[in-house]
């Protein structure tokens, strides 16, 4: 049986003064993941010393990596995407067969846009449209290989209200992975489910609402689960703002 576990994070602009780079990795090591598609990260986050093989994304503004890919399987090709900084794509040879990963944020609800006149959720939802129409290019070039898409994706996808995110962008995701014949692992409720705690330091109950996702082609795996760690450790110090989110699949064998 060929399993694989599959996980993404976003770090929080990794190595800033709030943020131990040694905790994020000890935790990621804990998780063990096969494939980790790593947000918001940077060069200190270096998983090869740990046995990984590599990809990341040109460095943003403040000398961070948005993104980047971290695989215990050799990676065949690493592909140019229509945005350097925020989005990573690999192609992967398993056991199973290959498997291209897109690694990507995105964009947040108040990313102005390059003439800094864009509304709220505007740029969010042209992210959609533009890579789901990347998406579909590898897929349809690549029609021997699972395509999997992985990262910070801005918006809960789980039915909870007043959380983050648009109705409309959830349709509009929706409508894309449905065109790409592609799956969401991580809509679950992970603090209903007992898989996320409250934080410690807000007082009132309160866990996070999963934004981080995993999604693939349909019909390529079989889900065995799917699980979410906290952002914060056992005593309550930060690693991140975001929890993570892993899942556990079997590929199929392609004979596509």
């Amino acid at each position: 049986m060929n399993k694989y576990r599959i996980a993404t994070w976003n770090l929080d602009h990794a190595s800033n003064s709030s943020r131990s780079v040694a905790l994020q990795i000890e935790q990621i090591l804990l998780i063990n993941p096969d494939i980790i598609v790593l947000t918001e990260t940077c060069e200190d986050v270096d998983l090869s010393i740990h046995g990984y093989c590599g990809a990341k994304t040109h460095k943003n503004s403040y000398g961070k990596y948005y993104s980047a890919i971290w695989s215990k399987m050799s990676i065949e090709t690493v592909f140019p995407t229509y945005d350097n900084i925020t989005a990573v794509c690999t192609k992967l040879r398993t056991d199973s067969g290959c498997i291209i990963i897109y690694g990507t944020i995105i964009t947040y609800a108040d990313d102005k846009g390059i003439d800094g006149k864009s509304k709220r959720w505007e740029e969010h939802n042209k992210a959609i449209e533009i890579q789901g129409k990347e998406w579909n290019s590898f897929i349809e070039a690549h029609p021997d290989c699972v395509f999997l898409v992985a990262g910070d994706f801005n918006q809960t996808r789980d039915g909870s209200k007043q959380t983050y995110g648009t109705k409309h962008g959830r349709d509009l995701l929706s409508i894309q992975l449905n065109k790409n014949n592609l799956v969401c692992l991580t809509e679950d409720n992970f603090g209903e489910l007992g898989k996320l705690t409250p934080d410690p330091k807000t007082g009132c109950g309160w866990f996070r609402n999963n934004i981080d996702h995993i999604c693939i082609s349909k019909n390529d795996f079989e889900l065995i689960s799917a699980d979410a760690w906290n952002h914060f450790t056992n005593d309550g110090i930060y690693m991140s703002d975001h929890n993570g989110v892993f899942v556990d699949i079997v590929l199929h064998p392609q004979n596509k």
